[in-house]
């Protein structure tokens, strides 16, 4: 086998996957592209565990950009990514993302509304009759609004995985399945030592380790401020068949999300972040959780529905940054290494954009097409943070 590579991803879940992917879309001369991922099964990785939330509600600028990017690209991504390898199943429903506005939260969420809407987005400010009429069964007693995107919704995440990794292997990219033992950013090269493929050497360094990030990183004594946060799924049937298909409803208040299943009429995902315990790896679904927490949660959110019934759980993990927004660009100290990590829940939302970035800094050097500043690594030593929590 061939021991060097123009660029060589180092993760190819859905961000790595978009990385390898535009890189050979926006120049199929741009060389020889290795991906190493070492589970081909997906089991853990977090994309396929998420709810495959895609909206452009956010409050930054540089995040707005970058949603706006990847949006219309979601809208066509059955089509981009069919080939000789067949049809992702990625499924985009727009069926709207609705943020529910308690009291203790609504001044800075109408804030979010204004900023939003200065920047171009497709936002609406609802109040709580307005979403009665739109949702009549979901419980609006306690709230005093929301804000609903209607250009935004949800798709399977585990069929966007798919379609970006497929086609990138149709445009030639290479995939190694293999475990990275250790690497060296040099000034000019890096050097990467497998686990079964012996030691590949690049000009360009991608690291794409989501929830993996600093545990990759620490094989070169580099530390990246990434780390693994759980949050617990569910899969549930209602009782009662609505007749209309919920949009991606978020309460940030009290850290929980639902939406319908993309391919049924009268099944719910729902998500959980865990936020009482240290960050670490943990694969343990909490039953008692789902007893303790979900389920008296979607009686109040949906009281006429009746008791939901449970279907499966999993756990998986946000890769989370100090400001729960991603790493996107060059390493300050090796400028062979490129980073695209900690996107804090949102890697699927922004897998698009983030790909493109990384492409156009591995190809040219800069970026011409989105700002990748913001995302820059320094941020955390000079305070410059980005104002925009995720989770």
């Amino acid at each position: 086998m061939d021991s060097t590579a123009d660029v060589i991803i180092m993760g190819g879940g859905i961000i790595g996957a978009s990385i390898a992917y535009h890189l050979r879309r926006d120049d199929p001369g741009v060389g020889r592209v290795v991906v190493i991922e070492q589970d081909w099964t997906y089991a853990r990785a977090a994309a396929p565990m998420s709810m495959g939330g895609i909206r452009q509600q956010y409050s930054a600028a540089c995040n707005v950009a970058l949603a706006r990017y990847s949006l219309p690209f979601y809208e066509q991504f059955d089509r981009l990514m069919a080939g000789a390898w067949g049809v992702p199943q990625a499924h985009f429903h727009q069926r709207g993302y609705l943020v529910l506005m308690h009291a203790e939260n609504q001044d800075r969420l109408r804030q979010k509304y204004e900023v939003q809407r200065s920047l171009g987005v497709e936002i609406e400010l609802l109040s709580p009759e307005a979403i009665r009429d739109f949702l009549p069964h979901l419980n609006v007693d306690d709230i005093v609004g929301g804000l609903y995107g209607p250009r935004d919704g949800y798709l399977n995440p585990r069929g966007a995985l798919q379609g970006f990794v497929e086609q990138s292997r149709e445009l030639g990219c290479v995939w190694l399945q293999d475990e990275v033992l250790d690497f060296q950013p040099g000034d000019a090269q890096a050097t990467v030592r497998t686990r079964h493929h012996g030691t590949l050497t690049t000009p360009h360094l991608v690291i794409a380790a989501g929830a993996w990030t600093q545990r990759l990183a620490a094989l070169a004594d580099i530390d990246l401020p990434v780390q693994p946060v759980r949050r617990q799924g569910c899969y549930v049937t209602l009782p009662v068949q609505v007749g209309y298909k919920f949009p991606m409803t978020l309460d940030r208040t009290r850290d929980m999300s639902f939406r319908h299943d993309t391919e049924t009429d009268n099944h719910l995902l729902m998500s959980r972040t865990v936020r009482d315990e240290p960050p670490g790896f943990n694969f343990d679904w909490d039953i008692s959780a789902f007893e303790r927490e979900i389920r008296p949660m979607m009686r109040h959110y949906l009281p006429d529905c009746g008791d939901i019934q449970l279907q499966r759980g999993w756990a998986g993990h946000y890769g989370v940054t100090p400001d729960e927004n991603p790493i996107l660009g060059q390493h300050p100290a090796h400028a062979c290494l490129y980073m695209a990590v900690g996107f804090s829940g949102h890697g699927v939302m922004l897998a698009p954009a983030s790909g493109h970035i990384i492409s156009e800094l591995v190809r040219n050097g800069h970026t011409s097409t989105l700002d990748a500043h913001p995302y820059r690594l320094e941020r955390f030593a000079t305070g410059d943070l980005i104002d925009d929590p995720q989770i």
